[in-house]
């Protein structure tokens, strides 16, 4: 670890001294819960997104650039939730870490993979949702927008990806695979002797002899905290703000362009197509009032969805940017003392933050809510399915109005 840092805690005052053992007690605690918590959440994440990916390739959904870049965040979640599934598996509960002295050489190959595609892909989810954001916001004023059109999708994900893998580089770079026996100082004769077999042992440490000794770590965690966490969430936090100010804007606008006289003109005459004869000029026929809601809780929905999204984004990952950061200043106190023992948690709320979009698409989505049952609720004859896939054609238009 580096060995000329800042010191950010006085170690020697007793309220600091109790803060670090009740933080160390609680790791203790909470380790042993880790590993099946994230065991069911990976279990259930791979199998919600893979009905979510198979969803959102359905006909009916499978026509918006969003649905497909949500298809290619359902790709990223299912990848990293089966690597950690995987990782908790061999190394958490096959194998504890406290009793354990190392492993084999294939076996810290996936571990040091695991933990590269994890941040990757999981960063490649945030920027794709960012992505998202900004399509949104364009598509209120220009349905023709270069980035609207699925020509656009394949340079969104090969330019994401490009980036993403090259700012992932110094996550490899900064860890490396030795021996145990170079850790413990020993050789093969000491070993036997002791009636150890540490033979064909590996374990991974921070590859502190590069780039002036520990700097290159310091970058890690300087590139992790900024450009993982904390640059997409601003990204993210400013576009729904703007998005959601200009559809309020939009809303507005629609009221003074249509005024009462046009808005009453309207529904008469599709109450006249549509109602018996007998529907009144002042009451409107409930089809009529019913269209007049779904417009207004049309927007709300796509405000509230955007609202919750957004929250769940900054509750999740912007505390790990902020931490990040501060282990980039402060690595021995940070990193050893703070990163050390709440790591797990922020590893579960990264978990969860991957079912936050089917969650989200099902509590707020009544077109995803159709199309979900059409698909787990196969229809008995066609004409169901023309009904379906007309009711979910209307909603599509409800919400584009």
């Amino acid at each position: 670890m580096c060995t000329q840092d800042l010191p950010l805690f006085d170690l020697e005052n007793n309220s600091t001294i109790f803060f670090f053992d009740q933080l160390i007690a609680f790791n203790q605690v909470y380790t042993v819960l880790h590993r099946y918590l994230c065991l069911l959440v990976c279990f259930f994440g791979v199998l919600l997104n893979s009905l979510h990916f198979y969803v959102l390739t359905r006909k009916t959904m499978r026509v918006y650039i969003i649905n497909a870049l949500l298809c290619a965040m359902s790709i990223c979640d299912i990848i990293t939730m089966t690597s950690y599934f995987i990782y908790i598996l061999r190394f958490r509960i096959f194998d504890s870490p406290s009793t354990t002295i190392g492993y084999s050489y294939p076996w810290l190959i996936f571990l040091i993979t695991h933990v590269t595609s994890s941040i990757a892909l999981h960063t490649t989810s945030l920027y794709l949702s960012v992505i998202m954001a900004y399509i949104r916001w364009t598509a209120l004023d220009r349905l023709d927008a270069k980035w609207i059109n699925h020509g656009a999708l394949k340079q969104i994900l090969i330019f994401t990806a490009l980036i993403v893998s090259i700012i992932s580089i110094p996550t490899v770079m900064v860890h490396k695979i030795v021996p145990v026996m170079e850790v413990l100082g020993v050789n093969e004769t000491d070993a036997v002797g002791g009636g150890l077999k540490l033979e064909g042992l590996y374990t991974v440490q921070l590859d502190e002899t590069k780039i002036n000794g520990c700097a290159l770590f310091r970058v890690n965690l300087w590139i992790t905290g900024v450009m993982f966490k904390a640059l997409p969430c601003l990204l993210i936090l400013w576009f729904t703000i703007a998005l959601i100010y200009k559809l309020i804007q939009m809303s507005e606008k629609r009221k003074i362009l249509r005024g009462e006289k046009r808005e009453k003109e309207e529904f008469q005459l599709l109450a006249t197509s549509s109602t018996p004869t007998n529907t009144t000029r002042d009451e409107p026929s409930p089809r009529i009032r019913k269209v007049s809601q779904c417009r207004n809780v049309s927007i709300d929905r796509t405000t509230l969805m955007l609202i919750i999204m957004l929250v769940v984004f900054l509750c999740t990952e912007m505390p790990q940017g902020l931490l990040a950061i501060l282990s980039a200043i402060y690595p021995t106190h940070v990193h050893t003392m703070i990163y050390v023992n709440v790591g797990e948690v922020l590893d579960l709320m990264s978990l969860i933050n991957c079912l936050t979009s089917f969650i989200v698409y099902c509590v707020m989505s009544t077109t995803y809510r159709a199309t979900v049952k059409s698909v787990l609720c196969r229809p008995s004859n066609r004409g169901t399915v023309f009904k379906n896939t007309h009711l979910l054609l209307n909603s599509y238009r409800i919400q584009v109005s």
